[in-house]
């Protein structure tokens, strides 16, 4: 877990964001091709705006970072801690990919838009940060079951 967590982290969060699901949401729902569909994702990209979302996006990975670093760095030590901490990195991932796939979906359909979808940028993170929670906490006791029962076997 010396590299491997970090790597996965800091790629989820450089690579799962608004623009990357706005060009996989262009390429398979809309119908573009990949340079069409990323020129398609990327028409109102600014630094400024990827900046502003990247900002709320980092708060769940922070608080992952906090939990793996300080909090419980006993964690990092037992491979029921790992699946735990691997367990929430993937909630995290998932439930950004799935709220920004949501969030921008009607934008390649026939779906009306909501005037308050962009809103989501700023709850998608702060749900992700329970919801890593309650799935870390499950990972952990599943984990922790799994290695009773076969042990007991």
């Amino acid at each position: 877990m010396k590299w491997l967590f970090w790597m996965l982290l800091f790629l989820s969060f450089l690579l799962i964001n608004e623009i990357t699901v706005e060009w996989l949401l262009a390429v398979v729902v809309g119908g573009y091709a990949p340079q069409p569909g990323f020129e398609r994702a990327t028409q109102y990209f600014t630094v400024h705006s990827f900046l502003f979302s990247a900002s709320f996006r980092v708060i769940p990975y922070i608080v992952l970072s906090a939990v793996a670093v300080v909090l419980f760095s006993s964690l990092k030590k037992s491979s029921i801690g790992k699946i735990a901490l691997y367990c929430s990195l993937a909630a995290i991932s998932l439930f950004h990919f799935w709220g920004y796939w949501d969030m921008q979906h009607s934008h390649f359909t026939s779906e009306h838009t909501s005037s308050t979808s962009a809103l989501a940028i700023i709850f998608i993170p702060i749900h992700a940060i329970w919801l890593s929670a309650v799935v870390g906490v499950l990972g952990y006791g599943l984990a922790k079951i799994t290695r009773l029962v076969l042990n007991r076997a």
